[in-house]
């Protein structure tokens, strides 16, 4: 979770200061969002595969948790690994990277409050 919180103070740092830098905001959301959806799974003692699909650890974790369920991600995970790639990266807008930014902190909250460290 620590590494997660790190991914939303640099996205948030990224669409407050200029010049914006929205493309890597938008990945380190993606970033915070998997990272806190596998410590949900981690907690729930779940073999975490490797993998940067956001879809498919919400329907792991509503498995658990019916919170996970129907939560919409836009083209979030567009942001994982193909915003690496010059030929596969696409400029999003301020709105949309709020939308993620906004996600990513509601995820992290989710998670939070359910992990209970004994």
């Amino acid at each position: 979770m620590r590494k997660s919180k790190n991914d939303i103070l640099c996205a948030q740092r990224l669409i407050e200061v200029e010049p914006l830098i929205l493309d890597y905001a938008c990945f380190h959301c993606q970033q915070a969002i998997e990272k806190s959806l596998k410590a949900f799974l981690v907690f729930k003692k779940v073999d975490v595969e490797k993998t940067h699909n956001i879809i498919l650890l919400l329907a792991q974790c509503a498995y658990f948790d019916s919170v996970f369920e129907n939560v919409e991600v836009g083209n979030i995970n567009k942001f994982a690994v193909d915003s690496r790639y010059p030929d596969m990266s696409e400029l999003p807008e301020l709105d949309e990277v709020n939308v993620y930014y906004k996600l990513a902190l509601e995820i992290f909250q989710w998670v939070n409050e359910r992990i209970v460290i004994q």
